[in-house]
């Protein structure tokens, strides 16, 4: 008799020791942060027409990726569930081995940003944008090569509490000069990645 009580007690004790164990996991899972990552690369027509372009990013988990450019918007969005975490890319511009003499107007845009829904149920919205805000004219393999040397990355650290700035990421000869997102610029990553510009630009 006593063996089956002390045995009972014993299921009672591994079972609340379990159900403690699964309860707190649910709570850990719970604090996990979600953060979508988003990346945003544009160029003008010509440019595709006098050089390569490889787009390097770093994923969710920190890894540095590498895609190509076909056409003349390239867009990104991923979804990582922890922070700290660093945002970067890139667009590497190769010229191509024959570029006939003409007037190129080249022009690259480069965007990180990032929605972030954090473990104490706030959001935080931001983003960082490089860009040769003018178009330039190039009319040769020679300047056309300059020009290529000059494009702009965006790399951002995000802390826990959902704030960023400026960082570098070694791409492999890039820079990393790169402006804060006025508000016109947020409503239009919000509008090429499905974000309310309400609830997410905050000017």
């Amino acid at each position: 008799m006593k063996k089956s009580i002390f045995m009972t007690l014993a299921a009672v004790v591994v079972c609340s020791l379990a159900l403690t164990l699964f309860t707190q996991c649910n709570k850990d899972k719970e604090k996990n942060p979600e953060v979508k990552m988003m990346y945003y690369v544009s160029v003008s027509p010509d440019v595709l027409s006098v050089a390569d372009v490889e787009i390097n990013y770093l994923d969710a988990t920190g890894a540095q990726q590498k895609e190509i450019l076909t056409d003349s918007a390239w867009r990104k969005t991923t979804t990582a569930n922890t922070l700290p975490l660093t945002e970067g890319v890139w667009a590497k511009l190769t010229p191509k081995t024959s570029i006939a003499e003409g007037n190129f107007s080249l022009r690259i845009h480069t965007v990180a940003a990032y929605d972030a829904m954090l473990v104490n149920g706030s959001k935080a919205y931001e983003g960082w944008e490089n860009t040769n805000n003018t178009f330039t004219t190039a009319q040769n393999y020679d300047e056309v090569a300059a020009w290529c040397t000059q494009s702009p990355t965006v790399a951002i650290v995000i802390d826990k509490e959902g704030n960023s700035e400026k960082t570098r990421v070694d791409f492999g000869g890039n820079g990393d000069e790169m402006e804060d997102l006025d508000r016109a610029f947020c409503e239009f990553i919000c509008w090429i990645f499905g974000g309310d510009p309400d609830e997410n630009c905050h000017w």
